[in-house]
């Protein structure tokens, strides 16, 4: 198995091949504009803020992936919280 990197990650979330074949098909990656600014803000400010309503679990797994690769603890914070 290769090893997974930022640009797998990123050509993820936009829907594309990656290098080291990883996805699934029948789970979604692919970000919406709104998920990307979303794992944007995330990876600058260290954690994901999700809000109440208007997210799909995409954007999780996304992050949850970049936080791998990075090796660093994946903070996911709910709205109100």
């Amino acid at each position: 198995m290769k090893r997974v990197d930022h640009n797998d990650v990123e050509k993820l979330s936009r829907g594309q091949a990656t290098k080291a074949k990883i996805g699934n098909r029948s789970i979604g990656h692919r970000l919406t504009e709104k998920e990307r600014i979303l794992f944007e803000a995330a990876k600058r400010q260290g954690y994901l803020k999700i809000p109440h309503s208007g997210v799909r679990r995409n954007v999780i797994r996304i992050y949850q992936l970049w936080c791998e690769v990075e090796a660093r603890t994946c903070l996911i914070k709910e709205a109100g919280q």
